[in-house]
Parts: C-alpha cells; sequence; structure tokens
C-alpha cells in the first residue's frame, strides 16, 4: 500500500478510535447524570462484608444515598425524587415518603421512609440478608455488582 494510502488509513481509524472512545464517554456519563447515581447496591450496604445488613449498616446508606439525591439541598421536590427513583429502578414510592404532603421531601422524611421499610424486612436477629434487600428494595436492571 502506498504511503500516502497508508496515511490516509491510519487517520481514518484513528479519528473513529477516537470518536468511539468519546462516544462511550458521554454515555457513560450521561447515564451518570440521568440516574443522579441513584442505585440501589446491597453489596455497597453491606459494610462489613458478612452478606447480613444491620440497621446501622442501612441507615449510613440512607445518609450517601440522601447526600447523592439531594446534592445539598434541604428538599427534593416528590416529581424529582420519584424520577430519581425510577431511573434508578428503586422500589421507593416518593409521594408516600413525603409524609407531610408539601410536595417536597426532606431529609427527615427520607431517613424515616427508609427506617420503616428496613423495620419491615429485617428477621429475626433484626437485620436482612443483602440478597433480600436486593429484591426488596429494587426493579430490576440493577448497578453491577449489586447483588
Amino acid at each position: 500500500m502506498p504511503t500516502r494510502a497508508k496515511l490516509l488509513l491510519t487517520a481514518v481509524t484513528l479519528v473513529t478510535a477516537v470518536t468511539l472512545a468519546f462516544t462511550a464517554g458521554a454515555r457513560a456519563q450521561s447515564n451518570d447524570i440521568a440516574t443522579g447515581n441513584m442505585h440501589f447496591n446491597a453489596a455497597e450496604m453491606d459494610v462489613n462484608g458478612d452478606h447480613m445488613i444491620s440497621k446501622d449498616e442501612f441507615m449510613q446508606y440512607g445518609e450517601k444515598m440522601w447526600s447523592t439525591m439531594s446534592k445539598g439541598a434541604a428538599t427534593v421536590a416528590v416529581r424529582d425524587a420519584a424520577q430519581d427513583f425510577a431511573r434508578g429502578n428503586m422500589r421507593f414510592s416518593a409521594k408516600v415518603m413525603d409524609a407531610d404532603h408539601d410536595g417536597t421531601i426532606s431529609k427527615d422524611e427520607f431517613i424515616a421512609y427508609g427506617e420503616m421499610k428496613f423495620e419491615k424486612m429485617k428477621d429475626k436477629s433484626g437485620m436482612m440478608t443483602t440478597a433480600d434487600a436486593t429484591r426488596y428494595f429494587s426493579r430490576g436492571n440493577m448497578h453491577p455488582g449489586s447483588n
């Protein structure tokens, strides 16, 4: 192949590779933004790795989720929270979470809702398995490594 043709082929290949890499990065970034990083990950919640989730582990994870969802705001609109939960495939009801029915969810309402869900799910030992948490709190299409 002549040198000019090799250079052209190399240039086209390079442009294609850069375009593909950029597109993949943009897709990953837009997905991350679209979900607001809201996803349920029982393995991440299980801090000590014993495949059991204590109330303390659950509540710490709730604090982290609130920070992700609220982005520092005092409240989150019910419609925004509902969209975050839907995009993150989480079985949370923003409408039920809004205990005072003011159209927003405060951190206290978010944490109280999570605590109520934990109390319903815990076993006789006061804990839940990571598998049960995944089944109870997620709606399929789980984040990788969240079993």
